[in-house]
């Protein structure tokens, strides 16, 4: 019982008190960050550009009106 309440406790202290890490970061490193933020973001496009019908129905079905009342 105890553990359950220590481990949340420590890993909180963990992310919250971080230390230094003394790592280098090349002009190469913010490139490639930049890179996979743009590739993402294309994806993204990509995906909802090819489900766009899907995304456009059920919209639509969502806010239009239902005119059978049973």
């Amino acid at each position: 019982m105890r553990f359950c309440v220590l481990a949340p406790v420590a890993a909180v202290c963990l992310l919250v008190l971080p230390q230094d890490a003394h790592a280098y970061l090349d002009p190469g490193t913010g490139s490639y960050v930049l890179q996979m933020i743009i590739a993402g973001l294309l994806g993204a496009a990509f995906a909802i550009k090819m489900s766009w019908f899907r995304i456009k129905r059920f919209i639509s079905g969502l806010f239009s009106r239902n005119d059978r009342n049973d």
